[in-house]
């Protein structure tokens, strides 16, 4: 009998919780130019750090899950594919901050959080969201137990998720941008988020990219599942699916309050 891939089954466990995380009153008033500088700025002051929270949990995972030793297994297996890819979304997240900071300045918009004397920002001044994004990926790259099926699947499955939901979440608010009309240059923002951000947040390139961690994930699930029947298969759901849900928990609480 054949079976959902893996992804499709966690975007069908919950699709209220995913809905929830991906069309905010927040993304709906983006789409309509109702966003403030100011309330954008502090949004874009805690993705910064999400980024630079991302890319720490991506260097404790490259440090635990290591490429292979025999030459025949270096392009063959899906770790090879998930640590290419996460190379590749480090550099990717790189850029994106750099985008932040530079279209922030031409539209007047202030991007930093309020630091204390040693250059550290308080929890009290971060989003919800971005507290728990925090938590997640600071025990990325947990030393696996022996004998684990897939031991990085965890962590695959958190970095497919948070960009499943930061790409459909900018997908949703472009598709009602294309149909709320209006002077852009008017937009509270000044035109940021429709001009700049939610077009380069909802390209096919961004799409290409996280559908591309969407098959390592369900590729390596089903090869597993075909030689160890459906008691393995059971074991990667269940370990996938608490993953699943503390993404949608922290994406939910990562959209500011409208």
């Amino acid at each position: 009998m054949a079976h959902q891939s893996l992804t499709k089954q966690l975007l069908e466990s919950d699709k209220d919780g995913f809905q929830r995380a991906t069309q905010s009153p927040f993304l709906a008033a983006a789409a309509r130019g109702k966003v403030s500088r100011t309330v954008l700025g502090e949004w874009l002051a805690n993705d910064r750090m999400y980024l630079h929270s991302y890319i720490s949990g991506a260097g404790r995972i490259l440090a635990t899950h290591h490429l292979p030793v025999n030459s025949a297994l270096a392009s063959a297996s899906g770790v090879v594919s998930f640590i290419d890819w996460l190379i590749e979304g480090i550099a990717n997240v790189r850029r994106e901050e750099r985008l932040f900071i530079d279209t922030a300045a031409r539209y007047g918009i202030g991007v930093d959080l309020p630091t204390s004397p040693d250059g550290t920002v308080a929890d009290g001044a971060k989003l919800e969201g971005l507290r728990r994004f925090e938590k997640i990926f600071a025990s990325r790259g947990e030393t696996p137990h022996k004998g684990d099926i897939l031991p990085w699947l965890e962590d695959a499955v958190v970095y497919w998720a948070t960009e499943k939901c930061y790409l459909d979440a900018w997908s949703w608010a472009g598709k009602q941008a294309a149909g709320a009309g209006g002077d852009i240059t008017a937009d509270e923002d000044g035109g940021a988020l429709r001009t700049e951000f939610i077009p380069n947040w909802s390209s096919q390139e961004f799409f290409d990219f996280v559908d591309r961690l969407g098959v390592i994930i369900d590729d390596a699930v089903n090869e597993m599942v075909k030689a160890g029947g459906d008691q393995v298969r059971s074991e990667l759901v269940s370990r996938a699916q608490g993953k699943w849900k503390d993404v949608l928990a922290a994406e939910e609480a990562f959209w500011p309050k409208m």
